[in-house]
């Protein structure tokens, strides 16, 4: 059974007709209205697979591949697949559903699209995605500032509202949120360094004030300070202290005997 099939729609479906082919399958597997049945559990997960590789524009393009005949994949378009924002493409799913750190460390797509609050701002999240894609911006950005609203240190909330609002020439409040999107990064752990989203931030900086990214360009970046760490002093301790120990075992003349 395609995902198609198991969300009930055709495969030119677009964006809503998903959505709501999502709720009417929930309706007939969701764990909250069979509790104890565990193959509507199973149903449920693969209900969610279905819904999420849809609702993806670049994993609904790469799954229509597999559907493909040999014929049909060797006159198709080449797909090259976008790199994940965070450190991983489970990181990007997990990130659009939490906010914070202390997620289980069994949970996985299914188990929190299981809450229905969650469920509802990740769909939010994937409709406004959708806009982004086709350029419908204005409707994107309401999407992405409902969403950033209930869930305000989601990373992934702050780069697309930061996106949108670039593309709409909102250019300080895209450079807050690309700075916010940092911040979040910075302070989880681990850190999430965002090399992508830094990289974002210093090209529409570029575009916006060429003149000045050309001077300071002139000048060396500056050279980076480096922290100690603690455990380093400690074990360059310890190794002053045994070296100490040992020059006192030795004989007075400092010869081994």
């Amino acid at each position: 059974m395609t995902h198609y099939q198991i969300l009930g729609v055709s495969s030119n479906a677009g964006f809503a007709e998903i959505k709501r082919g999502y709720y009417r399958a929930a309706k007939r597997c969701h764990p909250d209205l069979f509790p104890g049945r565990p193959e509507k559990v199973e149903e449920f997960r693969r209900l969610v697979k279905a819904f999420d590789t849809l609702s993806d524009p670049q994993k609904r393009h790469g799954y229509d591949r597999t559907l493909m005949s040999d014929f049909e994949l060797i006159h198709s378009d080449a797909w090259v697949p976008g790199a994940p924002l965070l450190d991983s493409e489970a990181d990007d799913i997990l990130e659009e559903l939490i906010v914070g750190n202390h997620v289980p460390p069994e949970t996985s797509l299914a188990t929190l699209l299981a809450d229905l609050q969650k469920t509802e701002i990740f769909l939010r999240f994937r409709e406004g995605r959708d806009h982004f894609l086709h350029k419908r911006y204005h409707a994107a950005e309401l999407c992405f500032a409902d969403v950033l609203g209930r869930a305000p240190t989601n990373i992934l909330y702050h780069l697309f509202y930061a996106r949108t609002l670039a593309v709409r020439g909102a250019y300080h409040r895209a450079v807050h949120h690309y700075r916010c999107a940092l911040k979040i990064g910075r302070s989880r752990v681990p850190v999430q360094p965002l090399i992508r989203v830094e990289a974002e931030l210093n090209a529409l900086r570029r575009k916006r004030h060429p003149l000045l990214s050309r001077i300071f360009g002139l000048f060396p970046p500056p050279t980076p300070v480096f922290i100690p760490d603690p455990a380093d002093e400690m074990v360059a301790q310890l190794s002053r202290s045994l070296t100490a120990a040992a020059r006192k075992a030795l004989p007075h003349d400092g010869k081994c005997r």
